[in-house]
């Protein structure tokens, strides 16, 4: 339910004590963001509200010693950039909505670069934190022509490489990602759900660094978690 529909007085006036106790914990100050974070992102360029959320998830999963090599993420609002200023639990809800949890996997170069492929032909914006993705073409053509890691260091073909992932992704994102959401469920991909919400995710990495600094591109992501 969103402002497009009236809120009913009755239930309103019962829930008044909840309602209280859910503005206050929204209200809490979690940190400050030092500069203004761009949302909108293009195919192989992450924007810098991606890397935020993919340091936090990093920064979680390595908390629970779960090291990750890449996470895909996206945002859900493109057009509403984070602007920089002191941060409530409140703007984390504004920037991840819903409930997820994070699966991480163990995947091939071949099968992240099919998965890629996808993402970008779906026009579904995600990118793959922790990676250096290169493609060619528009749309349903768009190739990837290039997968190394963010640092310029090409992918040993023999190795699998662990990819992090909200649960609605893995599950094919409303039907966008079935080549995903079939090769998450190979038991060679050993999909493993963890219980961290990516929603508490971020709001722990504000709590934690207090002062938030856009992440750069060649491994900074991953090392600022």
């Amino acid at each position: 339910m969103d402002n497009r529909l009236s809120l009913d007085p009755a239930v309103i006036s019962r829930a008044k004590s909840q309602l209280a106790e859910s503005d206050a914990a929204l209200a809490q100050p979690i940190g400050e963001l030092a500069e203004t974070f761009r949302a909108r992102s293009r195919p192989g360029e992450p924007s810098d509200l991606e890397r935020l959320i993919g340091a936090a998830i990093v920064e979680a999963l390595r908390e629970r010693s779960v090291p990750v090599d890449g996470v895909m993420h996206g945002v859900f609002d493109e057009k509403r950039d984070f602007t920089a200023g002191p941060k409530t639990v409140r703007d984390i809800w504004n920037v991840l909505p819903y409930e997820n949890y994070v699966v991480t996997a163990e995947l091939s170069p071949d099968e992240i670069k099919t998965i890629m492929e996808e993402v970008y032909a779906s026009h579904e914006q995600r990118n793959l934190l922790g990676f250096e993705v290169r493609t060619e073409g528009r749309g349903y053509d768009r190739r990837v022509i290039s997968l190394t890691l963010e640092n310029g260091r090409p992918l040993d073909r023999a190795k699998k490489y662990m990819i992090a992932f909200n649960t609605f992704d893995s599950r094919s994102a409303g039907h966008h990602f079935m080549k995903l959401r079939a090769v998450l469920e190979t038991p060679a991909a050993n999909c493993i759900m963890h219980p961290v919400q990516t929603r508490d995710a971020l709001i722990d990495y504000f709590q934690c660094h207090k002062v938030v600094h856009k992440i750069g591109a060649a491994g900074e992501w991953s090392a600022a978690a």
